[in-house]
């Protein structure tokens, strides 16, 4: 679906306050439960083919936004990641209480020297590990539920 970017996301899109982008939800699920909500925001200039595809909304939307996506050539990625609470609707898809502790991954996509897109991830803090390579990159590792030692 296209709409308007939160303001805090309008910066790092580098798109206009009012300038609606791509925005594809996303859910991970590991063994039958989920651990992670996705909203990936693309910049309309990322995948300027689009304007010829019949689906106007809905899965076959996004699987057509992501396919173009996938046309163009990465030069890199940025991770953050934060530790926050789960407001109402990431606590909702991800089956847990609002306020429970998330992960949230942030990764911006970079092509042509301009933003491509703009991930940003919620994952249960309960359920994943993250292991961070020597390059960078974030690797996100699903497993049962953990307790605190």
């Amino acid at each position: 679906r296209l709409e308007v970017p939160p303001a805090a996301l309008a910066e790092p899109l580098v798109t206009g306050s009012d300038e609606a982008v791509h925005v594809v939800r996303r859910s991970r699920v590991s063994r039958g439960q989920p651990v992670a909500s996705e909203l990936l925001y693309i910049p309309a200039a990322s995948v300027p083919d689009l304007s010829g595809i019949d689906a106007p909304s809905g899965a076959a939307r996004a699987r057509a936004v992501l396919r173009e996506l996938q046309h163009l050539e990465l030069e890199r990625q940025e991770n953050a990641v934060e530790l926050g609470s789960a407001g109402a609707d990431e606590a909702r898809e991800l089956d847990r209480l609002p306020g429970a502790p998330v992960l949230v991954v942030t990764t911006r996509y970079i092509a042509r020297g301009r933003t491509a897109a703009l991930s940003v991830a919620t994952y249960r803090a309960d359920t994943c590990r993250l292991t961070f390579g020597d390059s960078g990159g974030v690797e996100i590792h699903h497993g049962p539920e953990r307790q605190a030692s």
